[in-house]
């Protein structure tokens, strides 16, 4: 736990925008394991959030651009990212406190989550989308075992729980209302007007 706090983390910095928003994004994608090492394990939550809107934010934009629609798609899009990362942060630190007894508070836990949503701005394009998701997963899984001191098998036990909880209730949403389904598909794809 020390590590967190002698060496400096690289942390988005919105004073520095662009210049900040890149190095997160190389760290992420070269050195990921150091990056989530050097992470502070408190303070204030402001610039992961900013981070994480800002993903959120360019991956609804070409999401929608790609599906030529509107800007309600766009606005849908984006506050179901933004939204789906705390809760996932939510339910991802309840799991590792309750099962994994990891004293590592919340704020941990969400900038884990914040800076990973980095693979959702190639969530659009065709090929990339499932890598960059799954690269997704990877870099929780590291940031668990970095910040929460877990171990491969500990935290690889809480990303695939986190996957089934989202996955068994999205199947529930679309059980209980397939009609629903059907007006966003119809609604995300206005081209797509067989169903």
């Amino acid at each position: 736990m020390e590590q967190h706090d002698e060496q400096k983390a690289v942390e988005f910095d919105p004073a520095r925008f662009f210049e900040s928003f890149i190095a997160v994004g190389k760290e992420l994608l070269v050195r990921p394991k150091k990056f989530f090492g050097q992470l502070p394990l408190t303070g204030d939550l402001k610039n992961p959030l900013l981070f994480l809107t800002i993903c959120a934010f360019l991956s609804a934009l070409f999401m929608a651009n790609v599906r030529k629609a509107d800007y309600n798609l766009f606005f849908i899009l984006f506050f179901a990212n933004t939204g789906s990362a705390f809760i996932g942060s939510f339910v991802l630190h309840t799991i590792i406190a309750k099962i994994f007894k990891s004293n590592a508070p919340f704020q941990a836990t969400f900038r884990i989550v914040a800076y990973a949503s980095l693979t959702d701005v190639a969530s659009w394009i065709p090929v990339l989308g499932p890598i960059a998701y799954f690269y997704g997963l990877y870099l929780i899984f590291l940031g668990l075992q970095e910040i929460h001191h877990l171990s491969p098998r500990q935290s690889g036990a809480a990303v695939i729980t986190i996957v089934v909880i989202i996955s068994l209730l999205v199947a529930g949403l679309l059980i209980m209302s397939p009609e629903t389904l059907q007006e966003a598909v119809r609604f995300a794809d206005p081209e797509n007007q067989g169903f």
